[in-house]
């Protein structure tokens, strides 16, 4: 009988490798990441194998534990210790955490809307972000620093007593958004981004840009000099490109090419969903394009949206994709790579514009994202990375001060509502209904 070593919980690309009986080739490939499809000797598949291990579990495929190079027993003996010690980590690794202290999060992308709605989303998020990126796509749509500056006084004057919460404020690109605009934003210091929603992509995107290096280039020259980051919807809006090709096609004809011609501008691509989205941010320089990442992209595939009949709170905007994709995000998002930090895009509609015959796109996030994204990386058995994602990689990417205080996530169950109440009618949250596990407090008594 074979013997099998199970190395899938490492997150790694690999696969089943099968030890055989003593034989000139002992050690078979079933099917791996790792190589071709061939035969091969153990001392290479080791090799290979701890190539592609990430630097935390390298002590676990140390080259003092790769088979010998005589075959046979000897081989399944060694590959049978790292199984061994790979298990012994594992259960270790995966104990029971009941509480995590971490530096207080930000919200990297964040819907607050305006009028009633804001004031009634807004605790949600201002109770545990010490900071979120708000999104300019109001009507009419945020496209001057003197625009900015009175939304800010708006949500200012919305925050509960005492919060200590602070927007931070961008602009909505248009075709003609001027250079002198963001020296004004710049010099503001209340506005830290300008967001790029190509006409038609999302809700309320209809002002926005119809040929960005035909009528922004300018704009985008003065933002690298000002260091003022793109941040970038990532869908094209070609009527010819299928719904859920729309982020990779927009890679590729727009933002590769955007990259390449202005290296030095700082870019966010906002709520990937795609492993091509993946791939390109990992191929670009660390420090200078980055990733936002949301609870329903590591959460949900497309699946979601048709389960039990139409869900129309699970419809946003890039759409959910498929469990592919979802899982390159998982794996992405876990492994500690300094490109992707927390975005929510948690964006409120009233519950009669969500169930209607033309339903808005958007999901309401805010008061379950840190309850699910740690969800995401506990089962990962990747705790340990949460607190960057959520609380460093963003404030180093724009160059701010990490947050000073704390919050604490406990393992305590609590239900999400229902819907939540305001002046004018209902929001339904994400995960409406369902009972989550870690429950976020700002104190350490409650």
């Amino acid at each position: 009988m074979g013997y099998v070593v199970n190395f899938l919980n490492l997150k790694e690309k690999l696969r089943w490798y099968t030890v055989s009986p003593p034989s000139p080739t002992p050690l078979r490939r079933c099917s791996s990441t790792v190589g071709k499809q061939h035969k091969a000797r153990p001392m290479q598949v080791a090799a290979a194998v701890y190539a592609t291990v990430s630097p935390h579990r390298k002590h676990l495929f140390s080259p003092s534990l790769w088979p010998s190079p005589s075959y046979g027993y000897g081989a399944r003996a060694h590959l049978s210790s790292i199984r061994n010690r790979t298990s012994i980590s594992m259960a270790a690794s995966t104990s029971p955490t009941q509480e995590l202290t971490i530096t207080r999060p930000d919200d990297w992308h964040l819907h607050l809307r305006e009028g009633d709605v804001l004031a009634a989303v807004l605790p949600h998020s201002a109770r545990h972000f010490g900071r979120a990126i708000v999104m300019p796509n109001l009507k009419p749509p945020v496209t001057t620093t003197a625009r900015a500056l009175e939304y800010r006084e708006e949500i200012l004057r919305a925050l509960p007593p005492g919060s200590s919460f602070v927007p931070l404020m961008t602009l909505y690109l248009t075709d003609g958004t001027s250079p002198e605009e963001i020296k004004l934003a710049k010099k503001s210091g209340v506005v830290f981004a300008v967001k790029l929603y190509p006409a038609g992509a999302t809700t309320n995107s209809q002002d926005g840009v119809t040929d960005i290096f035909g009528k922004c280039l300018p704009v985008l020259e003065e933002m690298a000099r000002q260091e003022m980051p793109l941040l970038v919807h990532g869908e094209v809006t070609d009527p010819h490109v299928d719904t859920f090709d729309r982020e990779k096609v927009f890679i590729e004809k727009i933002l590769a090419p955007l990259v390449q011609k202005l290296p030095q501008l700082k870019i966010v691509m906002e709520h990937i969903t795609t492993m091509d989205a993946v791939n390109f941010i990992e191929s670009c320089k660390e420090g200078h394009v980055a990733a936002t990442v949301t609870p329903q992209h590591l959460l949900l595939n497309r699946n979601a949206l048709f389960q039990g009949g139409l869900q129309p709170h699970n419809y946003c905007l890039p759409v959910l994709k498929r469990e592919t994709h979802r899982q390159a995000i998982v794996s992405a998002v876990t492994s500690g790579n300094r490109q992707y930090f927390l975005g929510t895009d948690s964006a409120p509609h009233d519950k009669r514009r969500k169930e209607c015959s033309c339903g808005c796109a958007g999901i309401y996030s805010a008061p379950v994202a840190l309850s699910l994204y740690a969800k995401v990386f506990e089962q990962t058995g990747a705790l340990d990375k949460l607190e960057a994602f959520t609380s460093f990689n963003g404030p180093d990417f724009y160059g701010l001060p990490r947050n000073t205080s704390k919050i604490v996530l406990r393992k305590s169950a609590w239900k999400v509502p229902d819907a939540y109440s305001y002046s004018s009618g209902e929001i339904v949250p994400m995960y409406t209904g369902n009972t989550l596990e870690w429950l976020p407090s700002d104190h350490p008594e409650e």
